[in-house]
């Protein structure tokens, strides 16, 4: 069997993560469906009077002290992250090195090491929303901070002794081909369980199909070892593997569900940001991976290379815990999100760049859409929706209107990232709705790109925002489709002039970050 192992669980491994897209993908799909369909129906019991809502205070406006808490907030994370994922690594080269006739020395040491810790720019990347651009400056740091440590470890002691027999240059091309046998396969498993469409869903999924896949894999195991079994054999082959496997599945769904439920209550008591979830998926994908080929050397014993992802993720939430006692009793900016709906792609790339960056200063609140639906899904709305129990989350009237703005989450998660509120409304509670979260919100981002006179929500979005006197407080995204004379008239041709108006033709990054910078002004 230990011959076997590494290529049957790498195969399970397989499975678990390309059924992951597809099942991810349909979930997404059911998910707009219904809620398009909702948004487009009227709330039960008729038009209901306008909500009297209480506001809360609007925050003073400090840019420099929101700029010092997020940098604190993403060096926090660097630093807890980096650590939590050395210790991980500390522990699979600990594991390599019981490997017979591996022999250990410095040098070797230190490459294991690094290279099993190379999930770690992926972590960095993902938790800290760094745009594809900055995102290759750290993969290539990380390259480069290894060669020149290997070149270092190799030269000093030549040039110290004045021996002959440096070998730089072999280290180093050893040091890339033992990354690439160990980085490549899991790292492609990783980009296709975490892509962008999906993954809002793809990290429960990936959970579930991860104990489904891995237990059938157990049941047949049991199978097999029972059957061996005098008294239980005629039993069994009476039975047949296909009714062992069916009655197998019962228990295997609710484990896979009650796993997911518990997932869900700890997100909803703020153990972990759905961020963190997305980064821990990544451990847990090279956890399996390195399992698998510890299993070619240990048997089943090489499922020991979890343990791996039980290191870091105590080391990350003891981190975390323990850091963010002071962030957690500060509050942040509320952000609103007003958009042109029907702009899917470009939708969710302002929002990749500007929102998730955001939230490291406060929270986001905006009008549930399809347009986002793949970016903002969370653990709690997944559940909600396959449990049939989305629809008790929309804004029926008033009091149900008080009720969610009363339930909004206002406090950062243990990585001190606030979360996105959505308000799921119905085609006669949307205004209300809106009316209440422009009172309640600190600073406003209005994509008005594709802006026209079809658009009648949003031209009832800026009269609102004129009436209550919050242009000033908002920065508009427009391009060449934006119909710019309607919003003049719309608002007002004197105040037109006052405007923030950031233009974005193209889908480079760094338009996307003006707007980001200009959004941070007071």
């Amino acid at each position: 069997m230990t011959g076997t192992a590494p290529g049957i669980l790498l195969l399970y491994l397989l499975d678990a993560v390309l059924l992951t897209i597809p099942i991810s993908l349909i979930l997404i799909w059911l998910y707009r469906r219904t809620v398009e369909r909702a948004m487009r129906s009227s709330a039960p019991g008729g038009n209901a009077a306008a909500a009297e809502t209480t506001s809360p205070a609007r925050r003073p406006q400090n840019p420099s002290e929101f700029a010092q808490r997020e940098r604190h907030s993403r060096l926090r994370l660097a630093l807890v992250y980096a650590v939590a994922g050395a210790c991980a690594a500390a522990f699979w080269a600990w594991l390599y090195f019981h490997e017979p006739g591996l022999e250990f020395s410095g040098l070797r040491g230190f490459v294991v090491w690094y290279v099993l810790g190379w999930p770690v720019p992926a972590t960095l990347i993902t938790a800290l929303a760094v745009p594809r651009r900055r995102a290759l400056w750290i993969i290539g740091a990380y390259l480069l901070g290894g060669v020149l440590i290997i070149v270092g470890w190799s030269v000093i002691p030549y040039l110290v002794s004045g021996q002959p027999g440096m070998r730089a240059v072999e280290n180093v091309r050893s040091f890339f081909s033992f990354l690439a046998i160990e980085a490549v396969p899991p790292a492609l498993l990783i980009i296709i369980a975490s892509y962008r469409r999906i993954r809002g869903v793809s990290p429960l999924a990936l959970a579930a199909l991860l104990v489904f896949t891995f237990s059938s894999f157990a049941a047949l195991e049991i199978f097999v070892t029972l059957v061996d079994v005098g008294g239980l054999r005629k039993l069994l082959l009476a039975v047949g593997p296909n009714w062992w496997f069916m009655l197998a599945t019962v228990p295997v769904g609710y484990i896979c569900w009650r796993l997911l439920a518990l997932l869900n209550a700890r997100y909803r008591h703020k153990s972990f940001s759905d961020v963190q979830l997305v980064a821990d998926s990544f451990w847990l994908i090279v956890a399996f991976v390195i399992s698998a080929e510890f299993a070619g050397q240990f048997g089943w014993k090489g499922i020991a290379g979890l343990g791996g992802f039980v290191v870091y993720r105590t080391v990350a939430q003891l981190g975390l815990s323990i850091s963010s006692r002071r962030t957690l009793q500060e509050p942040g900016r509320r952000l609103l999100v007003l958009r042109v709906f029907g702009f899917r792609g470009r939708s969710e790339k302002l929002f990749d760049s500007v929102a998730q960056r955001w939230r490291f200063r406060g929270g986001v609140a905006m009008i549930a859409g399809t347009d986002l639906a793949a970016r903002t899904m969370d653990p709690d709305d997944t559940l909600a929706f396959l449990a049939g129990e989305l629809q008790s989350r929309f804004v029926r009237g008033p009091q149900d209107l008080q009720d969610h703005l009363m339930r909004m989450d206002e406090s950062p998660d243990p990585d001190g990232r606030f979360r996105v509120t959505e308000f799921f409304c119905y085609e006669n509670t949307w205004s209300d709705t809106l009316a209440a979260l422009l009172r309640r919100s600190d600073a406003i981002l209005m994509d008005l790109r594709g802006f026209s006179e079809k658009n009648s929500g949003c031209t009832f979005e800026l009269k609102q925002l004129s009436s209550q006197q919050r242009l000033g407080d908002t920065v508009f995204v427009v391009d060449a489709s934006s119909d710019l004379k309607l919003l003049e008239s719309t608002i007002g041709g004197s105040e037109s002039t006052h405007l923030r108006l950031e233009k974005v033709e193209s889908q480079a990054s760094s338009a996307r970050e003006r707007v980001y910078r200009s959004l941070c002004l007071p």
